[in-house]
């Protein structure tokens, strides 16, 4: 079966790259075992009749894995409730549903590439393929909230290479994801196509085939809020030269402010990929819960030069000069006075 994406069109998924992978590995430089988390980024939308088979897929893949693989739901379309512009030009052509593993290609989020069948579960084939699959890097993240206001949240990533390298074709990026997520209205209601379906007969479909063609109430899970270089990744999160064996640490900033798909803070999760920017491969990921704010942690945004400070207040009026006291933006991003107890002001990158 041929793959395409990120203009890498006529890959194969090829029995013998993951020999071939580590061989390469071996030569490059001495390697130490990294664990690899498999990324699935499902496109999904509630309009989309077929994409309850995508819910299923997704859910059973966090049942068998754990926290190997990390399920992201990427919701879509015009009147889509949950949809996010922070996801540009990654979706697979052909529709939804459909997913990637790795941004490895285009699979179906239920049946994979289809060595069980079309009907059947088979996603879990192709990331048990991935998983196989060495990778050069290892990364770790710790997340935690930036402000006692909770607006920012703080990703610290840890990254160490098992190869050496005198260039670093390699970025981070960041999501944010919510469980839980439910609403009222037509927008929120799933269209279901399974609906005493003859086709879709394994038990895992069971409750879609039972149910009506419109089912609400919904919940939500794994669902992509926001989003800091996803397309391509951070510039300079990565730090030539790349030395074996040697930690990498990164932090930025991706906000919740004034991003209305949020409903419930507690239900947040950060997620941090290493891109290779060469191949748009994921080379790693890992998944962290968001520790409470802490006044004895002090974040520091380590993204380069900022842009020169444009500010405004609330109301989005232009400020001449920054205000003694209180609060307002720059740059599109809050900044608080220190001098407020409890809260900590930070210039940040805008989530992208």
């Amino acid at each position: 079966m041929i793959y395409g994406m990120n203009n890498h069109t006529g890959r194969r998924w090829q029995p013998w790259a993951p020999l071939l992978a580590f061989c390469c590995m071996l030569t490059a430089t001495p390697a130490v075992a990294q664990t690899r988390r498999v990324v699935v980024e499902e496109y999904t939308g509630t309009w989309c009749i077929h994409c309850p088979r995508g819910m299923v897929g997704l859910q059973r893949l966090n049942e068998d894995y754990g926290d190997r693989v990390i399920t992201i739901a990427v919701h879509t379309g015009d009147n889509e409730p949950m949809a996010i512009p922070t996801y540009p030009d990654l979706q697979p052509d052909g529709g939804v549903p459909s997913c990637t593993v790795d941004r490895m290609g285009k699979l179906d989020p239920y049946s994979g590439s289809g060595r069980r069948g079309a009907f059947h579960y088979g996603i879990d084939l192709d990331v048990d393929y991935e998983l196989q699959r060495p990778t050069e890097a290892g990364l770790e993240l710790k997340a935690q909230w930036n402000d006692a206001l909770q607006w920012d949240v703080s990703f610290t990533a840890t990254t160490t290479f098992n190869i050496s390298s005198s260039d670093a074709p390699y970025r981070l990026a960041f999501i944010l994801l919510e469980d839980g997520l439910q609403g009222q209205g037509k927008a929120w209601q799933q269209a279901n196509a399974f609906s005493g379906s003859t086709t879709y007969l394994d038990d895992d479909m069971a409750f879609w085939r039972q149910a009506p063609e419109v089912v609400e109430p919904m919940t939500y899970n794994h669902v992509a809020v926001n989003t800091l270089g996803i397309r391509s990744g951070i510039s300079g999160s990565i730090q030539a030269p790349i030395v074996a064996g040697q930690p990498q640490t990164y932090t930025n900033l991706v906000t919740t402010l004034n991003v209305k798909v949020i409903q419930d803070k507690s239900r947040l999760s950060a997620v941090a990929l290493l891109l290779n920017t060469e191949t748009g491969e994921i080379v790693n990921a890992a998944q962290a819960a968001i520790l409470p704010f802490s006044t004895d942690a002090v974040s520091t945004v380590t993204a380069g030069p900022q842009p020169a400070a444009v500010l405004h207040d609330l109301q989005g009026r232009r400020l001449h000069s920054r205000p003694a006291k209180g609060l307002y933006l720059q740059n599109k991003r809050k900044y608080i006075n220190p001098s407020q107890v409890g809260v900590k002001g930070v210039k940040g990158v805008k989530g992208s």
